[in-house]
This record gives structure tokens, sequence and C-alpha cells, in this order.
């Protein structure tokens, strides 16, 4: 602020721009640093919990909290999902392991899909259009927590420190896949297209692997940040110009996220590769996403989230290591599964990557299809004006047959729908909500 009155917005902090070489023995540092984060977060004058997976990243903050000294072993929280799809979402084998390893208290936390008791609470607290498909074992898991303990840590920000995510790997190969003749690479993207998920949709992940080669190969041939977004787009340009209505298609230009990643590219340095990745992860999906959504959730049952792998001492440390030490030819998170080598399980080790989310596809098909269905109707469709009724109708006949898996899009359909109905129907007509929280709610 100047006496002017000239206000200049600029960050107080940002990650760290320059590369730096490794110390020596870098593992035993990592480990030093992740038990200094998570020392610091334990501070605190009730007991804390811990969010428990099967993944690395959750394992490796309730592991240093059990070595903590002075401390007793921690209470974990574990997801176990219940219904269709939910043997291959299934962690609890790796949580147990790793709660026996350390003596750690496990609570066990079933996940059901009853869309009728928790979906619409769920889309209140988180108060604005949010559709990550985490939401709901998010929710559970901090109802459960939060009926015993007000503070608890989560293993969240390890895949933007440690490059966790199969599009880091995806970026690197997109540069090198980007050096083919144009002509090939139009020709490979346009018969990908032509390509189903899993046959009958049985396999692991349902169709993403192959959902995932169709983002790869339709990557573009831009700047770093224009293939990193083309790669985390669940949809191609062309499929949500066609869900658009003409009026809402001619009021947007569609290039808002590209245009918000060139920028914070080019603010952090525009480096290129795995810095890239991994600083627009920050910027975008760790803060938008991941952050906002725990927080709210965890908050709408009074309990406190911390995480330890975001803390800003640990990032400066680890994020300015060099990208060829995190991440190996096809491996994620070299540097941390090395650091991790002697206090996890080995199946921990070599599990893969499933993230903190249920059978989503498993579940539109069928515990959610009756609530999905009825929030995406025809008529409904028509009424609010936003998407064009026949390519709706048509994204659902298509995951419901199982010739795409189209879980992404319609999750994000579904999470909309309901919030416009609970947030902007509700202010045109009788509603249980207080008159004066009304004028808050709409612009």
């Amino acid at each position: 602020w100047r006496d002017q009155g000239q206000t200049t917005p600029c960050p107080y902090w940002d990650l760290p721009q320059e590369t730096v070489p490794p110390p020596p023995d870098v593992e035993r540092r990592v480990l030093e640093w992740l038990d200094d984060a998570v020392t610091a977060h334990l501070v605190s004058d009730v007991p804390v919990a811990a969010f428990l997976s099967g993944g690395l990243d959750s394992s490796a903050v309730v592991a240093s909290m059990a070595l903590a000294p002075g401390r007793e072993p921690p209470h974990a929280f574990t997801a176990r999902y219940v219904g269709s799809g939910a043997e291959a979402a299934d962690e609890t084998p790796l949580a147990r392991a790793l709660a026996e390893r350390y003596g750690a208290q496990l609570t066990v936390v079933d996940i059901r899909p009853d869309v009728r008791t928790i979906f619409e609470p769920i889309v209140e607290a988180l108060d604005e259009p949010h559709a990550d498909d985490s939401a709901i074992p998010t929710w559970a898991i901090s109802q459960a927590v939060g009926g015993l303990f007000k503070v608890a840590l989560t293993g969240t920000g390890g895949d933007e420190l440690f490059a966790g995510y199969r599009r880091h790997l995806g970026l690197l190969a997109a540069q090198r896949y980007g050096r083919l003749p144009a002509p090939l690479r139009r020709a490979a993207a346009t018969a990908a297209t032509h390509l189903i998920p899993d046959a009958v949709g049985t396999g692991r992940g349902d169709g993403l692997a192959i959902n995932r080669l169709k983002r790869f190969l339709a990557a573009g041939d831009g700047t770093p940040a224009d293939q990193y977004l083309d790669l985390q787009l669940r949809s191609s340009d062309a499929l949500r110009e066609q869900l658009f209505t003409p009026s809402l298609r001619s009021a947007i230009t569609g290039n808002a996220a590209r245009e918000r990643f060139r920028r914070l590219d080019a603010m952090g340095g525009a480096r290129g590769g795995l810095a890239t990745a991994l600083y627009l992860d920050y910027k975008t999906y760790l803060t938008d996403d991941l952050l906002a959504l725990s927080d709210r959730l965890s908050m709408a049952h009074s309990l406190e989230i911390r995480v330890p792998l975001v803390d800003h001492e640990l990032a400066e440390r680890v994020f300015p290591l060099p990208a060829d030490l995190k991440i190996g030819r096809w491996e994620l998170k070299r540097l941390f599964r090395r650091a991790l080598a002697k206090r996890l399980p080995k199946a921990h080790l070599r599990a893969p990557k499933r993230g903190f989310v249920g059978p989503t596809a498993a579940w539109l098909r069928q515990e959610l299809r009756p609530m999905l269905v009825d929030e995406l109707s025809p008529d409904r469709v028509k009424r609010l004006g936003y998407f064009d009724a026949n390519s709706v109708s048509r994204l659902l006949d298509e995951h419901f047959s199982r010739r795409h898996n189209r879980e992404g899009i319609l999750w994000e359909l579904l999470c909309f729908s309901v919030w416009h109905r609970l947030f902007v129907e509700s202010a045109v007509r009788p509603s249980s909500r207080s008159p004066d929280s009304l004028p808050a709610l709409i612009p």
C-alpha cells in the first residue's frame, strides 16, 4: 500500500527458483527434514491423530509420528470401501501392516456411497462448485476422526513435492514424443480416440490407463505448461465445446486455464520439465483443490487438518533438488522411496498408486446411478440452460455402457448440479435456509 492509495498484490513467499546440488547422503537428510516437519506439526495442546492409506505419503507421516521422541504410538484412521468396485480400491492390508510395524492403533472406517445422507452436506460444506471425487472418503474419515480428535496429520503434498503423479512421467515422455513429426502424432491421437477402456471395464482403474494414453497422445505442441495442462484435462476441448449451450459457448473463451498455467509458469521461472510440473501443481492443484477440500470438509466436523509435507521449510529444502534425483525413467518418487526403504514394509514401496479416492466409476454406474440420472435428466439440464441435454445424455450412455470411462466429467456435472440446486435455485424459492444467509450465497 502506498500513501497515494495504490495497492500492489505480491506473494510474501514462493518456492525456490534455483536448482541446488543435493547434499551428501541426501536420502538420510530427507528423513531428517521429514522428521523435523512432522515434529513441528505435532505441537498441540490436544492429542493428534493421522489419516493413513496404503500410500507412501501418509505412511511416511505415521512412521515419523511413531518415531518422534517422547510420543505415544499414533492413532491412525484408514478408509475401507464397501460396494461395487471396492476390492480394487482397498488399501486396508497395507495400512494394517504399517500400524503393526509401529504399534499404532488403527481404526478402519467403512465408506459406503450413501449419497442420500452425505452428498448434499459435502456440497454445502465445500460452499462453491468443487468436483474432486476424494470428497466422499475425506468427509467420512473426517467425521470419524472428528468424533474422537480435534487435530490430525495427513500425507497431502507428498506427490507435489517428490513427483508422485503419473502425469509427471507423462510430461517428460511428452517432451520426447514431441520430437516426432507432427503428422505422425496427429494420426496417433486420432487413432487413440477409437480405443475403448479395458474392454468391459473390469481392469484396475476401470479404463483409466486407456484414458491416460488418449490424453498423452492428444497433448499439444505448446509450452511445457500447455502440455502439462493437456495431460490433466479429463475431457478434450472439442467435447467441452459440444457440452455447452450456444449462449454459454459464446460468452466464454475456454482459454482461462491455459492462460493461467502460462502466467504461473512464467512467474516460477519457466524452467520446463519436471520443475514446471511441480511448480504448477503447487500453485493450482494443491492450493485450489486438495488443501481447500480437506480444510473445508474436516472443519465441517470441527477437525483441524495439518499437512507436514507442505511445511514451507521442507519445501524449501526438497523442491530445488535436481529433477533426475526425484524421479527415475519409469519410477515415481525415486528419492522418497529410497529414503523410506528401511522405514516402510516392502509392500508399500511396490504398491501401485491409487490416490485417496473411492471406486468412482463403479459408483456412478451402480450406487450413485439413480441420483446421477435424476440430477442430469434432460428436463433439468434444459431448464438450467448451461449444458446441451443431448451431449449430457450421450456421456451418461457412454459411461453406463462402458464404451468410455466418463467418471471425471460426470462427477463434475453431478457436483455442479447439486451445488446449483442448493445455492442458486434455493435463493429464488422458499427454503429452510436462514433468509439472512442468502445474500452472501448469491453474487
